[in-house]
């Protein structure tokens, strides 16, 4: 099973400047990513129909807490988990108070933090719960 990343291992990863990426992989240009996955439709849908789940939140932090949702359309889509059924929308709320946590906490804080690092690790915030969520149903049914 995939290891889990709660809010707080989230926020040490973010105060590493040497770190390039989650799982190694090169950051990247995080508007070029987003293009690229808003032009499809499906993922657009899925965002659509789980983004009444945001609240009203002040800039920067309202930008990342989209961009942690869109990564949980893609994982949706991925793994064909439907965000009209409660038991997958439930991911949803926690991931964006751990978004607001990190947050709140790297403010407080005084951290200093790279906002791209930040949108790039949001988004794949997202994905990644959506992954762990599309893991547990799995192992849920394997074992009924």
């Amino acid at each position: 099973m995939p290891p889990q990343r709660d809010q707080h291992a989230l926020y040490d990863s973010l105060r590493d400047p040497d770190e390039r990426g989650i799982d190694a992989e090169p950051v990247e240009e995080i508007h070029a990513l987003v293009r690229r996955v808003n032009d499809r439709p499906d993922v657009r849908a899925c965002f659509a129909a789980l983004a009444g789940l945001l609240g009203k939140d002040e800039e920067p932090l309202a930008e990342f807490l989209r961009l942690a949702l869109l990564g949980v359309a893609v994982g949706f889509v991925e793994r064909n988990l439907s965000p009209h059924l409660e038991q997958h929308r439930a991911i949803v709320p926690p991931l964006l108070d751990d978004i607001r946590g990190v947050y709140r906490k790297a403010i407080a804080r005084h951290a200093p933090y790279d906002a791209d690092e930040f949108r790039h690790r949001a988004y794949h915030y997202g994905v990644h719960k959506a992954s762990y969520l599309d893991w547990d149903l799995y192992l849920s049914h394997e074992m009924y």
